[in-house]
């Protein structure tokens, strides 16, 4: 028996040694596999989910966000805003080109606009934001907001409702803008009103309003202009101001 036992114990030592190695190499699989699962679940839960809205040249779309804050997109213009993340501690949106915001009120969870040089933090309000090459413009229809060179603590401007400001790629600086512009949002109500405004203005406006470039063939300077167009069609409006003003208005053959 002592000779039996001594040839089976070294067998049984054998066998249990890798019994014990296969359980422990099943373990650490499974503790990889859930390691693994765990690390994907962690990643893909603090993945951005990006919702990305874009307007056509002379489109107009309106997008309402997670709070219900209503974004009016002019054309060609951009919005994008991280689904899993807007509206749990901030809510934050980018954006490029024009659009008009009317922000629902949260003071606990501020509302943030952010250009590629400029940012606009609220808590509930209406503004419009234009980006354009050489800037950006903010304009606060009511309420209040912070506007603000993006990283910068210092270089910020607080709004009220009828203020205005600039900030200039040029300078690289923000300019608080003393004159209301009264067609800064004509893109949206499809409305043009001028109130004894130089006919240098009225052009401009009118160029950016129908996208084409507007000259003056007549010598007239110093004119000015109090009207009111709503939703019609340029040859229209030339006309009306032609006949008022006698000016020769009209778009540029050679753009």
């Amino acid at each position: 028996y002592l000779m039996l036992a001594g040839k089976l114990l070294p067998s049984l030592i054998s066998i249990q040694t890798s019994s014990f190695r296969r359980y422990w190499m099943a373990a650490a699989s499974v503790l990889l596999l859930l390691i693994g699962f765990g690390t994907y679940f962690m990643t893909d839960r603090n993945s951005p989910e990006w919702v990305a809205v874009t307007t056509e040249p002379g489109q107009i779309m309106e997008v309402y966000l997670p709070d219900s804050t209503l974004i009016s997109m002019a054309g060609n213009s951009s919005i994008r805003y991280d689904k899993k993340a807007y509206g749990k501690e901030r809510r934050v949106v980018e954006m490029k080109g024009k659009a008009f915001f009317q922000v629902t009120r949260n003071e606990a969870r501020p509302f943030s606009v952010y250009t590629e040089r400029t940012e606009v933090t609220v808590l509930g309000t209406s503004f419009q934001i234009d980006e354009q090459p050489d800037g950006t413009d903010v304009d606060v229809m009511t309420g209040k907001v912070s506007f603000g060179v993006t990283g910068s603590e210092t270089d910020k401007v607080i709004l009220t409702a009828g203020m205005s400001a600039s900030y200039s790629m040029e300078s690289k600086g923000i300019t608080i803008l003393e004159e209301e512009d009264l067609n800064t949002l004509s893109w949206k109500t499809r409305q043009l009103r001028f109130n004894d405004t130089p006919l240098e203005k009225v052009v401009s406006d009118l160029s950016e309003y129908y996208q084409v470039n507007i000259i003056n063939k007549a010598e007239t300077p110093n004119l000015k202009l109090t009207a009111t167009f709503n939703d019609l069609p340029l040859e229209d409006v030339l006309l009306v101001i032609n006949q008022t003003l006698d000016t020769r208005l009209a778009p540029d053959p050679n753009k």
